[in-house]
């Protein structure tokens, strides 16, 4: 027994870099997480549109009091709503309607419009929040309030619900991140593995090309990871009531860039890592890293600046847009455009690179 576990120990030890990753995939997960969660600097204030038509001095003072807890934009109706519906920057715009003022001193009650992006269920809740805090400091102001001078209307203008559920928010993310961790694991394992059995050389010399067999065995892993994640989506379609978009065909579209990303990213694991064991840390911190920057675990605007910054590098940020368009705000075929281009682009930029390191690391001719 101890011979068997002193030559499983040299043989661990043997290997520095799995031990290297081995130490540092923690380390980096837990940085990432907690920066996200627990970062002290509570960076820019939500930006807020306010549409002010009434131009009175219940608005203006309303606009001075919300001004203490969020960047207010004033700008135009049709500006904010292009904000809001097409640009995605603020979770929702104010209107103050014309002859709010004159209403609400006259002791009538004044209805508040909220143009909503549903889709950013946490912000969305913080600008509600904020009303409020406006209603009770304007209290402190000697406003009369309690007499329900104030109505709030929200329109949605990004979908044809006022509200979406926790799952809808939270299963497409979960069920990329299971489709990432399986496909980018299959992958780069399974590759090792066919190096380790003595498969990889048998290839090296047949007739089809190195590549084309390489191609092949990545189109099974694609196959594979599509239906996990219709199958994931369909669970939540039919369990949870996750809404899957108007278009199908968006759907599908989208499933298969995000997959074929996922299996480009497993062949660019599987090229830099020497061994099996190097594989395991590494494809757990990338998925960990993709996950947590993406935005698949948490809404990116709750995170620091450096990781809003970052999102743009990482595929997961454009799978989750596209998945939001779909599922939150209930855009067809049409919003699918720049995410799928951003997402298939990514996709060739890392097949090509895996390809090569996995070419050059196994001197395929």
């Amino acid at each position: 027994m101890v011979a068997v576990f002193l030559k499983d120990l040299r043989i661990i030890l043997r290997d520095r870099w799995a031990l290297l990753f081995f130490v540092l995939v923690p380390i980096v997960v837990i940085s990432i997480i907690a920066s996200a969660l627990f970062d002290s600097d509570e960076g820019p204030k939500l930006m807020v549109p306010v549409v002010n038509e009434d131009q009175g001095p219940v608005a203006t003072a309303f606009l001075k009091l919300l001004g203490k807890h969020a960047e207010v934009a004033e700008m135009s109706r049709a500006d904010a709503e292009h904000v809001v519906r097409d640009q995605n920057r603020a979770p929702a715009a104010i209107v103050f309607p014309d002859g709010m003022s004159k209403g609400y001193l006259q002791g009538k009650t004044s209805q508040i419009t909220l143009l909503t992006d549903p889709a950013q269920a946490v912000d969305l809740q913080t600008v509600k929040v904020l009303l409020l805090l406006m209603d009770k400091e304007a209290a402190a102001l000697a406003d009369p309030l309690e007499e329900e001078r104030i109505a709030l209307q929200e329109q949605n203008l990004t979908g044809n619900r006022i509200s979406v559920t926790s799952f809808e928010q939270n299963v497409p993310g979960f069920s990329i991140m299971f489709v990432l961790l399986a496909v980018v694991f299959a992958t780069a394992m399974g590759l090792h593995d066919e190096r380790d059995w003595g498969t990889l050389p048998r290839l090296l010399v047949a007739p089809a090309g190195f590549t084309w067999m390489l191609l092949g065995k990545l189109g099974a892993r694609f196959v594979m990871g599509v239906v996990q994640m219709l199958i994931l989506f369909l669970w939540g379609y039919f369990f949870f009531e996750v809404s899957l978009g108007t278009s199908a065909v968006a759907f599908l579209l989208l499933t298969c860039a995000v997959v074929f990303v996922c299996v480009a990213l497993g062949l660019v694991v599987a090229g830099i890592a020497r061994t099996r064991e190097q594989t395991q840390p590494m494809s757990l911190a990338v998925v960990m890293a993709f996950s947590a920057l993406g935005g698949l675990w948490w809404p990116q605007s709750i995170t620091p600046d450096w990781m809003r910054a970052v999102a743009p590098a990482v595929f997961t940020t454009w799978a989750m847009r596209g998945m939001n368009d779909l599922v939150l705000r209930s855009r067809g075929l049409s919003a699918m455009v720049e995410p799928v281009t951003a997402l298939v682009l990514y996709g060739l930029v890392l097949l090509v690179i895996g390809i090569r390191l996995f070419r050059t690391r196994h001197s395929a001719r």
